[in-house]
């Protein structure tokens, strides 16, 4: 008897060739893409140094923070106003402000000046990271600088804190509490994962059940059958968005600095989207179970593109470049900053353009998929 149905399961499968290849090819990609993703740690942070002494001591300075493998100096903003701006886009995760008079300090003629670093701790590990690249490298340059202007007096090796005062800023989570980053991201892949398994079952139980059939000979147009599916995933994975919104907000007690309104709103295209996918999925699946397990390997392959393990700015270029297409890795970018920056529109319409063009893509090659396959 078990022989018997190791054999029958074998032929299951050579009959079934789309699962063959979910189960031998899939988990293999599936192992590659998280291992690009996830190998390479957080380094190469953009710095902006605002240089305000513009002396050759400064300018080592900025060498010596380009020079160091976690930041790369990228930036040079002209005032104060411009390296806000950078932070607040996300441009840049860390930025230095070089005071004036800090070669004088150096040389000897004048007092003490303050070196400041301001950190985007949005991301609470890069913010951990940034902080402690910037402060090793200034105490370590400003440790040199004291001990050659000690050899070159003939005096005993000065003390540098009496002359240079580090100060930090740490912008929009200054606690660095993980839970603010994590838990938005968690947010989204609740209502992700709700709407896309939702939106996946549609056809496919249909065609399961043998109701399929019933359905076609109904007066239903084949749009108006697609967007029978959809609308219910949209609704259920809506109610859900405001249930876990509200568990992040009451419970979690995670901030809401921005618009709900506008994150309801950028919500929306996100999960027409991912409905999209869900009854594109439903289309090529033969049962429900099929169907859940595209589900798994669509939220593995989105997980790995969406930022939730790395920026993507620290993957590689290829991958850099795919992740554009992750519907995830662009309301990622939004929840986090519409709650953590209180980002508004102007900064984030080009996502929301993209997660819009994205379900219309995704919507018009479900339809054609529907068409194709029901006629």
């Amino acid at each position: 008897r078990i022989r018997n149905l190791i054999i029958k399961e074998f032929i299951h499968y050579s009959r079934d060739r789309l699962l063959t290849v979910f189960l031998l090819l899939v988990p293999m990609l599936q192992l590659v893409l998280l291992a690009q993703a996830t190998g390479r740690g957080i380094n190469h942070l953009t710095t902006a140094v605002l240089d305000l002494d513009h002396s050759s001591y400064s300018r080592r300075l900025i060498a010596a923070l380009d020079n160091t493998e976690d930041l790369d100096v990228l930036y040079y903003p002209a005032n104060p106003e411009e390296l806000q701006q950078l932070l607040d886009l996300g441009q840049a995760d860390v930025g230095v402000v070089i005071p004036r008079g800090f070669a004088q300090v150096l040389i000897g003629g004048s007092s003490s000046r303050q070196i400041q670093v301001l950190v985007d701790a949005s991301n609470s590990a890069v913010g951990v990271t940034a902080l402690r690249a910037a402060g090793r490298v200034i105490g370590d340059f400003i440790h040199e600088q004291m001990a050659r202007r000690a050899a070159k007096t003939g005096l005993r090796e000065l003390s540098s804190g009496s002359l240079i005062e580090l100060r930090t800023s740490i912008h929009f989570n200054p606690t660095l509490n993980i839970r603010h980053y994590m838990i938005p991201a968690q947010v989204g892949f609740i209502i992700y994962q709700v709407t896309l398994s939702v939106a996946s079952l549609g056809l496919a139980r249909e065609r399961e059940l043998g109701t399929l059939e019933q359905l076609m000979v109904t007066p239903l147009r084949r749009w108006e059958l697609i967007l029978g599916k959809a609308i219910p995933a949209l609704v259920v994975g809506t109610v859900n968005f405001f249930f876990v919104i509200s568990i992040a907000r009451l419970v979690f007690e995670v901030p809401m600095r921005g618009s709900f309104a506008l994150l309801l709103a950028l919500t929306l295209p996100f999960l027409a989207v991912e409905t999209s996918w869900g009854v594109l999925i439903s289309t090529v699946s033969r049962t429900q179970q099929q169907a859940i397990l595209f589900v798994f390997v669509q939220a593995m392959v989105d997980v790995a593109f969406s930022g939730y393990l790395v920026p993507v700015k620290n993957m590689p270029a290829l991958l850099r470049t795919i992740a554009q297409f992750s519907p995830m890795q662009h309301y990622l970018v939004i929840i986090r900053s519409v709650m953590l920056k209180g980002t508004g529109i102007e900064v984030l319409w080009p996502r929301a353009a993209i997660l819009l063009a994205l379900s219309l893509g995704v919507a018009v090659i479900a339809w054609l998929n529907v068409s194709k396959r029901l006629d």
